[in-house]
Formats: C-alpha cells, structure tokens, sequence
C-alpha cells in the first residue's frame, strides 16, 4: 500500500508558491477611453489632429516591459508603452471625433517615466511622464511635461497585487491624458490661425 501523505503536503505548498510567486509576463490590459477625457474634448477642442510617433527616453528600463514583483507587463500594442500613448491618445481623439490622419496639425511626444511600484502591501503607486508637442507644419505650438502619480490598495499575495497594478495601468494613462487636455495652452494650440 502507497502512502498518499507527501501528495497531500505537496499540493498545499505548491498552491502557495502559485500565489506568492507569480512569474510570468502578460500583456496589460488595452486602453479603454476615459468618458470626463473625451467630453473634455468634445467640449473645447475645435480642431482635428492626427498622433505622431510616441518615443521612449533612451536607456528607461520600463520601456519594453513594467515588473510587477517577479511578473513582467509589457504593451500589447505596438513594440513598446510609447506605442501604447499614442495608441490611447488616438482612441480618445477617435471617440471625440477629433482625429484625422491627414491633418497639418500632429501630436507627438516621448514617454519620459512608466513606473509601477506594486511591492506594497499597504498601497502601491504608479507613476508616468511624457513630453508632448503639438506641432502644425514645422510650427511648434505647444511643448510641455505632464506628469501623474496615482495611488491605490495594496495586497500581500502576489496573486491579487499584480492585477491591481495591471488594471490601475490604463487609469494611469487616462490620468496623464485628462491632465493634457485639461491644459488651456494644450488646447489653445489645436485653435485653426
């Protein structure tokens, strides 16, 4: 007769090591748009633009993919989190029926900070940073920084920290993109003249 003891001790620590030990790279979640970002929009904007290129700032580790503990989060669009901007940028000025490809007016910029600290068990944070340019022509309109830091609650299994951060990943972007356009000169340089 076999015993079936180690069986039973052996499943319990190794759901265990499932929680605490998540390792594996995933995708972060798409971009949904943010309604306040695209009434904003609606509302003050009165001009089309098309999305430039998004850079990342050269050597920034978090460029290609975000650590969530022993997890890694990369974009699931595009090569890198620039591509990711300029892809939720786009779907905001989408649904505000403000993009047009072929406009003379393009925004662009380049991601400066994509931080996720998601090791806290009482809270965790993120943190994003980008440079944006409006640009008509070779005109320069409007050249600024943006940056937003967002808080939410922290967890100690891995298991429930690492969706947290991953789903608080789209609410950082739609924060960084309201900032932007809550911004009067932002909004002054889409003006036709």
């Amino acid at each position: 007769m076999t015993s079936k003891r180690p069986i039973f001790l052996a499943l319990p620590l190794t759901a265990l090591a499932c929680i605490f030990m998540v390792g594996c790279a995933g995708p972060a979640p798409n971009y949904t748009p943010s309604v306040d970002n695209v009434e904003r929009l609606k509302k003050t904007a009165s001009s089309e633009m098309k999305v430039g290129t998004f850079a990342t700032k050269p050597g920034m580790q978090s460029a290609d993919a975000i650590s969530l503990r022993a997890s890694s989060m990369v974009s699931p669009v595009g090569k890198n989190y620039g591509d990711y901007l300029a892809a939720a940028l786009r779907s905001e000025l989408e649904l505000a029926k403000l993009h047009a490809p072929n406009s003379p007016v393009e925004v662009s910029g380049t991601l400066l900070q994509n931080n996720i600290n998601a090791g806290g068990i009482q809270t965790n944070d993120g943190q994003l940073e980008a440079q944006f340019v409006v640009k008509k022509g070779e005109e320069v309109r409007y050249d600024k920084l943006k940056k937003i830091t967002r808080q939410w609650e922290g967890a100690f299994a891995g298991a429930v920290a690492i969706p947290q951060a991953a789903n608080n990943y789209p609410l950082m972007v739609q924060d960084l993109l309201g900032a932007l356009f809550a911004d009067p000169d932002f909004i002054a340089s889409l003006k036709q003249r």
